[in-house]
């Protein structure tokens, strides 16, 4: 009474859409290195009223099987799958309601669920090997389904899905991507003491899955990141660099800040940005910072210390040339990157531009980078990388600037890019081509696990609670789940991972026929002018296009 059929990865398989509302693929094809992903719908004929639901598992022949990942797509809750005031016609749906979303890993012959009335999808990926001949592969998955009360109807089902593999190699990703990297927020549903053993075995668990989703920089806690917390308010210390003060003097222990680089450089993470210096939106007071004073540990730094105080300009005084020489001995220095405070606006130029003034000549020849929406902040030489979000890009794309990022996040809901729930995938993978189109060099998005409400006001539950109570659209505060002793993917990063290889793609293409030629070429084949908020709105273009890419730099 099953059936089975592969679509593309770009669907969203809603939980009231038909088996036949998507078109079924029979393959998907990739270049040496890169990964390719389809999903497997499965329905019912409906034609046998006794069977409600099977029990599910699959085997799979292929050279390319210890290359495969199988998953099952999850349905997760959103009360605000988007803010009422601020949509476009291009949602999936407003409404509250169930999404498709979390990524389940399936082993071989693991048991799954497929129901009669409801969709049951797979999320497969293949990792294509550098070094594997060009040709065509199969991918031959049985199914086998165990129906009835006692489970004693059996059917079995069969699909192939060929990778065809190029006689070429993509280039290794030279974007930098960051999103936000929370090491309280995973000792908190481990529930596991910060920086115990335990919880750094977690944490390399989450960076390793951080690097898989193609994340090549991370926020890196010297002290507790002042970010998304109430005034007054704070998170659980996660401080890597310890520190003691006797009289005015201060030491600093940097033996975890090495353990922390370490792990990152084995998982692939090569760029590093240092919690911000200055407390968020408005660079008015310090981050939480503790320092151990006659034997304990004092909260010197907060809320309660003014940013330009003098008392934390002698800390910095002292921190800062410590910490840069310590970057320096560990060979990271020209890949890290330092805070001053998160989305400053105008009203908040001359509290920026003091904070700036206090620490800039204690970081020449380093890079400094803030999110901000303000044109004016880069004007006046306030920041040397903007990372403007991508609705208010434009006066940026005309400067002269060295090094080009864009971010979004809760905020960027109209006519662009972004990854929530209630969005469909292709406006998630658009990302791609624009950053290519706009020279994009870094991205970075704010909510890699974000498991708190907003501000931090309480911890909560990523399976049950999508949008941090009401406050970011879901999709917006994290896109991996805590699993077991580590994290999983979601339909969001699968997606993200592709738009990451467009981009790609293009570059090689620019190298071949040049810059400008592969823009046009771009424009031409979207029937636009393709920048941040103008783009295809279909499945199929984004599809074809990238075999379209593929048959360019094959030729």
């Amino acid at each position: 009474m099953f059936k089975f059929k592969a679509i593309s990865a770009l669907e969203k398989v809603m939980l009231t859409d038909t088996y036949d509302s998507y078109e079924a693929i029979t393959s998907v094809r990739g270049l040496k290195g890169e990964r390719v992903s389809f999903q497997i719908q499965i329905g019912h004929k409906k034609t046998d009223a006794r069977a409600t639901q099977g029990t599910a598992y699959y085997t799979l022949r292929s050279p390319l099987r210890t290359n495969t990942q199988v998953g099952v797509v999850g349905y997760i809750p959103s009360e605000l799958p988007a803010y009422r005031h601020s949509y476009d016609e291009d949602y999936i749906s407003i409404e509250p309601g169930l999404f498709p979303d979390v990524v389940y890993p399936l082993k071989v012959k693991e048991k799954f669920c497929c129901y009669v009335d409801t969709p049951t999808t797979l999320m497969v990926t293949v990792d294509i090997p550098e070094n594997m001949e060009a040709g065509e592969y199969p991918l031959y998955f049985s199914f086998t389904i165990v129906k009835g009360k006692h489970e004693m109807v059996t059917e079995k089902r069969s699909l192939k899905v060929m990778v065809k593999v190029e006689d070429l190699a993509i280039k290794k990703n030279d974007l930098i991507f960051t999103q936000w990297f929370y090491c309280d927020c995973i000792a908190d549903y481990h529930k596991v003491k910060i920086f115990s053993e335990k919880h750094w075995k977690i944490v390399e668990n989450y960076i390793k899955t951080a690097a898989r989703t193609g994340m090549t920089m991370i926020l890196t806690p010297i002290f507790t990141p002042p970010l998304d917390t109430d005034i007054g308010g704070e998170r659980p210390t996660v401080q890597l660099v310890k520190m003691k003060k006797v009289g005015e003097k201060y030491s600093f222990d940097f033996t975890l800040l090495k353990r922390w680089v370490d792990i990152c450089h084995k998982h692939g993470i090569e760029y590093f940005e240092m919690a911000h210096l200055f407390t968020q939106w408005g660079a008015k007071c310090c981050p939480k910072i503790v320092v151990e004073i006659d034997g304990k540990e004092v909260k010197e730094f907060g809320w309660h210390v003014e940013a330009t105080s003098d008392l934390y300009k002698n800390f910095l005084n002292q921190f800062l040339p410590a910490l840069t020489a310590e970057l320096k001995a560990l060979g990271i220095a020209d890949k890290t990157y330092f805070h001053i405070s998160d989305e400053p606006n105008q009203t908040h130029l001359e509290n920026y531009k003091a904070a700036k003034e206090m620490v800039a000549p204690l970081l020449k020849g380093f890079k400094l980078i803030d999110a901000l929406s303000s044109f004016d902040f880069f004007q006046n030489g306030l920041v040397e990388i903007p990372v403007p979000c991508n609705d208010h890009i434009a006066p940026f794309m005309n400067a002269d600037i060295n090094e080009r990022w864009t971010y979004y996040c809760c905020v960027q809901t109209k006519k662009v890019s972004n990854r929530f729930f209630a969005m469909p995938s292709y406006r998630n993978r658009a990302i791609g081509i624009q950053m290519f189109q706009g020279d994009i060099d870094g991205f970075l998005q704010w909510g890699y696990n974000f498991y708190y409400s907003a501000r931090s006001r309480f911890k909560i539950d990523p399976y049950n609670n999508s949008d941090s109570m009401h406050a970011h659209p879901s999709g917006d505060a994290y896109s991996v789940y805590p699993y077991e002793n580590g994290a999983i993917e979601c339909i969001r990063t699968v997606v993200f991972y592709e738009a990451i290889q467009d981009r790609m793609l293009l570059k090689m293409l620019a190298e071949k026929i040049g810059l400008e030629e592969t823009k046009k070429w771009v424009n031409e084949e979207a029937g636009m002018v393709m920048d941040f908020d103008s783009y295809p709105r279909s499945v199929k273009f984004f599809d074809d296009f990238h075999d379209k890419i593929i048959d360019r730099l094959t030729k």
